[in-house]
């Protein structure tokens, strides 16, 4: 069984070229010989979601495109990401897709594995974490999708200005994961394998807890230039990029 990992594509229509390349991606899906592939989608895949009820061409398009993926036997599973946290039931029921917690963590390969979408680790941003906490609140979320589209969209641009402005003035450090938050949560669950996105610092590292070894996976963004995903098809799983 191959097991496919991707997150932070942040579609849109103003990046056509990232589009394409998920596109190529799906195809060559569906051209796999391997039997049961399996696809996990960790966040942001689109770069903003205001409701399952807002109308673009470019989502009905995508949503067209991943039910040809389950409807072709292709089991395709998505966690929410900072950016598409709103994607609810009418989107999973028109996909086939199946929602994740996070995190979640299930065996496989005799491996303990962690996925995560990434910005819980990121605990040293204390602005983003109370951003996060606020945004994540079921009746938060509930009110906010109460709101007309208009209204959505124009709190969803000014969130995006602030965030903005907000990033310029961290350093890298502060938006990077907290090491030791990691490790504290490895060693709680036990984990072998933990794999998320969030950062766009695609990489693989290696964590010793008691003289245990784990390894942190960190898928990247998508670009014209670079996709990095993880691929697990044999013992382990290895970070590829699609386009180089």
């Amino acid at each position: 069984m191959t097991k496919l990992f991707i997150s932070d594509l942040h579609l849109h229509h103003t990046r056509p070229e990232v589009t394409g390349v998920f596109q190529e991606f799906i195809d060559e899906l569906l051209a796999l010989s391997t039997p049961n592939p399996e696809l996990y989608i960790l966040g942001d895949l689109f770069e903003f979601w205001i409701g399952d009820d807002y109308e673009d061409p470019l989502h009905s398009e995508i949503t067209d495109q991943l039910k040809n993926l389950v409807r072709a036997g292709i089991k395709t599973y998505l966690m929410h990401g900072n950016r598409d946290f709103l994607i609810g039931e009418n989107f999973l029921s028109k996909t086939g897709i199946e929602l994740l917690q996070e995190p979640t963590i299930f065996s496989y390969k005799n491996k303990r594995v962690m996925l995560s979408h990434g910005d819980q680790f990121c605990i040293d941003d204390v602005e983003y974490q109370a951003y996060r906490k606020i945004v994540r609140n079921r009746e938060w979320q509930r009110s906010f999708l109460n709101f007309p589209i208009n209204k959505r969209l124009k709190i969803l641009n000014e969130a995006r200005d602030t965030s903005i402005q907000s990033q310029q003035m961290k350093s890298n450090d502060i938006m990077d994961v907290n090491e030791s938050e990691v490790a504290a949560v490895i060693q709680k669950n036990n984990i072998d394998i933990l794999i998320h996105g969030h950062t766009h610092r695609p990489n693989s590292h290696t964590i010793d807890i008691d003289s245990k070894k784990s390894v942190r996976l960190v898928l990247g963004d998508w670009s014209a230039s670079a996709a990095k995903i993880i691929e697990w098809v044999n013992a382990e799983p290895k970070l590829i990029d699609l386009i180089n």
